[in-house]
């Protein structure tokens, strides 16, 4: 048999020389930048304060949770102007990056959510940490909250080093 006579494959011939048979520079791959969605939330944002909760049977809070977010608000001198309520289960996969190409947050307040749920290390709750020119902070449910005045105490202690309160 010949020389001639061989037939490859296109396909199985791309697989073997993944690298150039002439030596050069290889182009550089495009780098593909993940699309962010257009996020709703409930507020106006005009404080860029971020609240993430995540609610997978409701659009945001029931009546007795939203209720408890406006009085802590209120205890902050915030309102639903200041703030935008951002529900994650609605925009699974979203990492913290991705949340600040889609709004403008300077602080966040992160209620019942994991810093894994969000693309984030191992961070404590109640602790400040700042990402990416944004100081965040992560505390249990709104549900654990409203049961538990220890926590409700750990909470204003977070917010006011977090607002400066």
């Amino acid at each position: 048999m010949s020389l001639e006579q061989i037939d490859l494959d296109p396909y199985f011939l791309a697989k073997i020389f993944t690298q150039p048979i002439i030596p050069g520079e290889r182009p550089a791959a495009a780098a593909t930048e993940k699309v962010v969605p257009q996020v709703k939330y409930l507020g106006e944002n005009q404080k860029n304060i971020a609240i993430f909760i995540k609610n997978e049977n409701e659009a945001y809070l029931n009546e007795e949770l939203f209720n408890l977010l406006t009085n802590i608000l209120n205890a902050c001198k915030l309102s639903m102007q200041d703030v935008s309520l951002i529900n994650i289960a609605h925009y699974p996969g979203l990492e913290f990056s991705d949340w600040q190409k889609a709004i403008n947050i300077r602080q966040a307040v992160c209620f019942g959510i994991s810093p894994e749920q969000i693309g984030l290390t191992d961070i404590p709750t109640y602790q400040l940490v700042a990402v990416n020119n944004t100081t965040l902070i992560f505390s249990d449910s709104l549900v654990e909250i409203g049961a538990d005045k220890a926590l409700k105490a750990r909470l204003w202690n977070g917010l006011k080093q977090l607002l400066g309160i």
